[in-house]
Order: structure tokens, then sequence, then C-alpha cells
């Protein structure tokens, strides 16, 4: 497992270095957290689409999986307007695309509005990332996914195994 994100960058910024970061290392499966950044920056949504397709294309050029992970649901992120509609465009491309889409912001919400957490017990103090609490059960949620659906047909909903 290789962790090429960098902080603070913003999808036309990640595939402007995807050959050398991503593509080189051959990967089996890329994780592709978008989003954000473009929400807290401004984003123009035609351009959000076309950025994310171009990405897609790409990870499917290199023969690798693609998992898209929509943003965090945190005060920093909930408090500009156009969060839900970043969200609904993730969603929407992702399906349109025939890629798998985890839905992070939809988790987080639960937490907090049918778990009744308090956002100080998955985001931390800078009101935007998330902590490691929140990271550990983000990643287990992935790998359980993930092991899902290697485990089942995706045609029939069987496991191949029975």
């Amino acid at each position: 497992m290789l962790n090429r994100g960098v902080g603070g960058e913003r999808a036309v910024d990640m595939l402007a270095r995807f050959d050398a970061s991503v593509a080189a290392e051959h990967p089996d499966l890329v994780l592709w957290q978008v989003g954000t950044n473009a929400v807290l920056r401004g984003y123009e949504h035609p351009k959000s689409t076309a950025l994310i397709r171009d990405g897609i294309k790409r990870i499917k050029a290199i023969e690798a999986d693609v998992v898209l992970i929509d943003p965090q649901f945190a005060p920093k992120v909930i408090a500009k307007p156009e969060i839900d509609d970043m969200v609904a465009l993730i969603s929407s491309t992702a399906t349109q695309e025939h890629v798998d889409l985890f839905h992070r912001f939809a988790l987080m919400r639960y937490w907090y509005e049918i778990g009744g957490m308090p956002y100080e017990a998955f985001v931390s103090p800078d009101g935007l990332h998330m902590n490691d609490w929140s990271y550990g059960c983000l990643a287990k949620a992935i790998a359980d996914a993930i092991a899902d659906s290697a485990t089942t047909n995706r045609v029939s909903g069987r496991n191949p195994i029975d």
C-alpha cells in the first residue's frame, strides 16, 4: 500500500503528477479521495466533473480498479453551500463511469446525526481533518468493502465459493 495523497491538492493538482506519482507504481487499486479541497476553495461544477472523469479514465488506462472517496462530513466542509452538489457530482460520476464509490460523507454524517457523536469524537480540532479514530474506522470500513467485493460475484451477488 502506498499513499500518494498530498494535503491541500485539488483534482487538477493530482492529475498533474499522476504519471510520476501513481501510474509509475503500476497499482492494482487506486483509492481516490476527491472533492474536499475544491469545495473549500470554490469550484466550477462542469470543470470538476471533467477532472474527475479524466482521473478515472487515466486510472482505468493503467488497468487499475478505482474507488472514489467523497469528502468528509466536517464543520469546515459542511459550512460550504457547494458540498451537497459536490457529493452528488461524485456519486453520479462514479455511477456513469462504472466505478466504485466509498460514501465517507454519509458514514461521517451517520456518526454525527444518528450516532449522536460530537464532531470532536471524529474530527481533529481544526474542524476539517479526520482524527486517528475516524481514520481507523474509515480504513476498516474500506478494507471490509474491498474484501466483500473480492469475494462476492457482482452479477449474481453470491460468494464464488458457495
